[in-house]
């Protein structure tokens, strides 16, 4: 068992930062098509991302040395096992249960062509249950993407992970297709009992009201981010101080102006700055991004002085960030002076959806007070 455990590690410690890689798109796909992040599914897509690494580890891991696979010296059929049900040939050739003996019925379970196959019909389980409750497949699509995602891992494998190796390391199995595949089919038929405590995927949203959401700091900063990354590659190329003066000026100050609060970083997670009226006006938005970028000047100026002072600074800002986020008040100090904050962009569709709650709440209203 040790075999299957190594890689199930592996894929635990490398999780994170795999993870990491993947957040910052994910957030992004939430952001544009729900218009925030629902943590139900935060932790059912996360999971699934747990899951498919573990898989793809297990077919993969462990790898061998490069130097011991030798070129190709036999065809390419040579590494393929195309004789669907071998495993049941296998297993009868090597099982050491007797029918007529019940003693050694429970031997079947530390067979290796048995565990086998018991893990091949696993590996790919998890995947039926995705596939039925959070995408809502029907079961001949699940079949068919369960099938696919086995055969990615066969030809993975036949290809000698992809022509790193000049030869497979391992054989490309029907019967793992197979296995694989019948796997997701158990796992579709298995998610209402496994699922039943969580909510319906179609429920996630209901009830959600994005006009009185606030935005949270981390769509905040990976928009920022966004418009960070924009801005320093033009003053990079450029090098050039006016150049890179027009530009932080035209970015932050007349842009958000022209499209009433929108960055192209703010417009990717579907954010805009808001002022006290429906359109913001340029005072607001001079006084907002003035007294922002003069609080990052200082930490410039402080690292002329001490890297120390920058230091306790930054941990300043990082103490008032942490107290805002605890007390759940997302307006920072520049955004009360201003007048501004973020908001989030609703679409045609959020506001319909948002339409039909209030007139279910008022229904719901109106029966109650016919009963009285």
């Amino acid at each position: 068992m040790d075999k299957y455990l190594e890689p199930i590690k592996i894929a635990i410690i490398t999780f994170p930062f795999i993870a990491a890689i993947f957040t910052v798109p994910f957030l992004i796909f939430q952001y544009k098509k729900y218009g925030y992040v629902n943590k139900i599914r935060l932790v059912i897509v996360y999971s699934l991302l747990l899951f498919l690494i573990n898989a793809y580890y297990l077919v993969i891991l462990p790898l061998p040395n490069i130097e011991s696979i030798h070129p190709l010296k036999k065809p390419i059929t040579e590494y393929m096992q195309l004789i669907p049900f071998t495993f049941i040939f296998d297993f009868l050739k090597e099982t050491k249960v007797q029918l007529n003996e019940p003693s050694t019925y429970l031997m079947i379970l530390k067979e290796r062509a048995f565990l086998q196959v018991i893990l091949n019909v696993m590996l790919l389980m998890p995947l039926g249950v995705y596939c039925r409750y959070y995408f809502r497949k029907s079961l001949g699509k699940t079949v068919l993407i369960t099938f696919l995602i086995s055969l990615f891992f066969e030809i993975t494998q036949i290809t000698g992970l992809y022509g790193i190796y000049e030869a497979p390391y391992r054989l490309f199995d029907v019967d793992d297709l197979m296995l694989n595949t019948f796997g997701g089919m158990i796992g579709y038929l298995l998610a209402p009992k496994i699922t039943y405590f969580l909510p319906g995927s179609d429920k996630f949203d209901v009830g959600i009201d994005l006009k009185s959401m606030q935005v949270g700091f981390i769509r905040r900063f990976v928009g920022a981010g966004i418009d960070i990354l924009i801005n320093f590659t033009i003053i990079t190329v450029f090098n050039n101080l006016v150049v890179s003066v027009v530009d932080l000026l035209l970015y932050y100050i007349i842009l958000p102006y022209i499209t009433n609060g929108v960055t192209l970083g703010k417009l990717i997670v579907r954010i805009k700055i808001k002022g006290r009226r429906e359109r913001i006006t340029f005072k607001e938005i001079l006084k907002r991004n003035g007294i922002l970028f003069f609080t990052i000047s200082i930490q410039l100026v402080l690292s002329f002085i001490s890297p120390v002072f920058v230091v306790v600074y930054n941990l300043t800002i990082s103490g008032y960030i942490l107290y805002k986020t605890i007390k759940n008040d997302k307006i920072l100090f520049y955004e009360r002076i201003s007048g501004t904050k973020n908001v989030i962009v609703c679409n045609e569709k959020d506001t319909l959806e948002e339409e039909n709650i209030d007139l279910q709440k008022l229904n719901s209203l109106n029966k109650v007070a016919l009963h009285r």
